[in-house]
């Protein structure tokens, strides 16, 4: 059997043609601009462009390559402390949370521009809005709001002293003081919630706070006799609480509270973001992000821009 032969023009005109199909490949491939990393996750140009697109709907004439990146980094070091901390967010995680702000949302003709800036381009809307809302959202209420070993110190402090004074009531405002803090005596009732209550055995003047939160300490003061501690600490998302009950007036009870802060959310979050590295490769946007925002600062910013 004989070789085949291709004639010089046939030749030309598959090279010319393998060299066509070459070129189409290489167009097909689009190529992203890294623009900088948060940890493991990488930011792009369009991830810039579209934020700030967003940036504008909720803020007119904020829509500055600086403010797109600088909401990007906040969120996505969010989103690094909580895979730090031993969340898993995948994309199961990411899908449910966009169902979540279908269902909440407030302001739906807001949700609905949003959505028009990244038309058919679900991903996009999933890494550079949901993710955001979901990272920051469950840092704060649900991890750090509710993490015992965060607030450990001040948990401490409050148990503390709970077991002081129900081992010595009478002496609530002194082992108080011991800890550095102050007691304040209270009136409580359901009709005008929790308020003041001044030495002259007189309501005070600011206002009081809700009825939910005299509800839970009426819950617990009707459980025990007038010049005791009740035996356990209250604890509201803000901070830890230690009562003792002065007397029963009527339907109002007057008692004596310590209530110990939780920590700072800022000084946490920022106590760990130092650990995410960030690099930003535009060395303008990056001179522009720490001249233009505030905590930019706070970050720990590896290598330099290119």
């Amino acid at each position: 059997m004989k070789d085949p032969v291709i004639s010089p023009g046939r030749h030309i005109l598959l090279i010319l043609i393998l060299a066509l199909l070459s070129a189409c490949s290489a167009v097909d491939v689009p190529v992203v601009k890294q623009t900088g990393t948060v940890g493991t996750i990488s930011i792009s140009e369009k991830d810039i462009s579209q934020r700030a697109r967003v940036s504008e709907i909720y803020y007119p004439q904020s829509n500055r390559r600086y403010v797109a990146l600088a909401q990007l980094i906040k969120g996505y070091v969010s989103l690094e402390i909580l895979k730090s901390l031993g969340h898993k967010v995948d994309e199961t995680v990411l899908e449910q949370e966009a169902g979540r702000i279908d269902r909440n949302t407030k302001a739906p003709d807001v949700l609905r521009k949003i959505k028009a800036v990244y038309g058919s381009d679900r991903a996009g809307y999933i890494k550079t809005f949901v993710t955001i809302v979901y990272a920051e959202r469950v840092l704060y209420n649900e991890v750090f709001l509710k993490s015992r070993e965060i607030h450990k110190e001040q948990y401490l402090m409050a148990n503390g002293i709970l077991i002081d004074a129900i081992s010595s009531p009478g002496s609530f405002n002194e082992i108080a003081k011991k800890q550095g803090v102050k007691a304040s005596k209270l009136r409580v009732s359901r009709k005008e919630g929790v308020v003041p209550y001044d030495s002259g055995g007189k309501r005070g003047q600011t206002g009081g706070a809700g009825t939910g939160m005299a509800e839970r300490l009426i819950s617990a003061v009707s459980k025990i006799k007038e010049g005791k501690v009740y035996p356990q600490i209250i604890e509201w998302l803000e901070g830890y609480q230690v009562i003792r009950l002065v007397k029963k007036e009527g339907e109002s009870y007057v008692i004596e509270s310590v209530f110990i802060p939780k920590r700072d959310y800022d000084e946490w979050f920022w106590e760990k973001a130092k650990k995410i590295p960030i690099r930003i490769h535009d060395r303008e946007l990056k001179e522009e992000l720490l001249r233009e925002v505030s905590w930019a600062g706070n970050l720990s910013f590896y290598s330099e821009a290119r």
